[in-house]
């Protein structure tokens, strides 16, 4: 699994002591319903973060045309090489049209070191209360879950990370779970709501050293560092199986994660998916038949969240 392949929703700054001077920012329009997808592709291809803004409206488009954006897409470097890569991902994807304009320029720091601290405000995901570490509040009735935005992303604001929120919050309603499995853990917001849903042992993957780090600070802000086990160890060398397992990965990952994800899952467990456009649920879902089937599927923003079952 390499880092390209690790889903990542549009990143949050680096921590103030990781901030750079210099970024590159590349620009270019689309349709509107295409933004949250092609920002998740641009941040597969090493993208720092994205923004959205209006396109201006061209004087002889239609009056009922649909809505374009410009993207703005933040990078720490972008090779020419790099672009062209970027282009044919998008342009695959039906995101872009092949001859879309992209434009570059080298800028100075936004401010982001400290802009993200004023828009990550407190919110809910089902029974989960996701907050940051200067925000006290909680609500009772919720799972409070802190989250130190950084380069290990998953703050919960995506619509992938949300759908497994959801669809944890759904099982645990119903069922525990004593041995649960996170693959591709990123900021380990998944890992952390499993241990604090109750999960007796739960055992966090990623290639990515930076989002292990950050990881392990949110679950020391939880209170579950201790209970959480990350590790850079490949999904191959795991041997014990899970009641429950969570790979927020991008699609053509967890097709080829399907035999291994499959042999590690209980006969009673449940296997969370995450990642997924919409059009390539059914790819997915077939690749984990007949060893298991879906029990229940929820798109959201363009996303999909499969549970899948014995």
């Amino acid at each position: 699994m390499s880092r390209a392949q690790t889903l990542k929703h549009p990143k949050l700054p680096a921590a103030p002591n990781r901030a750079r001077s210099r970024f590159v920012r590349l620009t270019f329009e689309l349709p509107a319903a295409r933004a949250d997808e092609a920002a998740a592709i641009v941040v597969a291809h090493g993208g720092l973060g994205c923004e959205t803004a209006s396109a201006p409206r061209r004087a002889d488009a239609p009056k009922r045309a649909p809505r374009r954006a410009l993207l703005k897409c933040y990078f720490d470097h972008l090779s020419a090489r790099e672009i062209a890569r970027l282009r044919g991902a998008l342009v695959a994807a039906g995101a872009i049209a092949p001859d879309a304009q992209f434009e570059t320029e080298a800028i100075s720091d936004p401010g982001w070191a400290t802009a993200w601290m004023d828009r990550f405000e407190p919110f809910t995901v089902g029974r989960f209360l996701i907050v940051p570490p200067w925000n006290r509040v909680h609500r009772e009735g919720f799972v409070r879950i802190i989250i130190q935005p950084a380069q290990g992303f998953g703050t919960g604001h995506h619509a992938t990370t949300a759908g497994v929120l959801r669809a944890l919050d759904g099982l645990w309603r119903k069922r525990g779970f004593a041995r649960a499995l996170d693959v591709g853990t990123g900021s380990g917001i998944l890992a952390i709501a499993m241990r604090l849903l109750g999960a007796e042992e739960v055992v966090a993957l990623d290639i990515d050293p930076i989002a292990l780090e950050n990881a392990r600070e949110n679950a020391n802000l939880n209170g579950v560092g201790r209970d959480v086990r990350f590790s850079i160890v490949p999904l191959s060398s795991l041997r014990h199986h899970f009641d429950l397992i969570t790979a927020n990965i991008l699609s053509g990952t967890l097709i080829e994660m399907a035999p291994r994800l499959i042999k590690l899952l209980a006969p009673e467990g449940r296997l969370v998916l995450s990642g997924i456009l919409e059009r390539e649920a059914r790819r997915v879902i077939a690749a984990y038949r007949p060893a298991l089937r879906c029990l229940s599927r929820r798109t959201e923003r363009g996303w999909t969240t499969l549970v899948m079952g014995r």
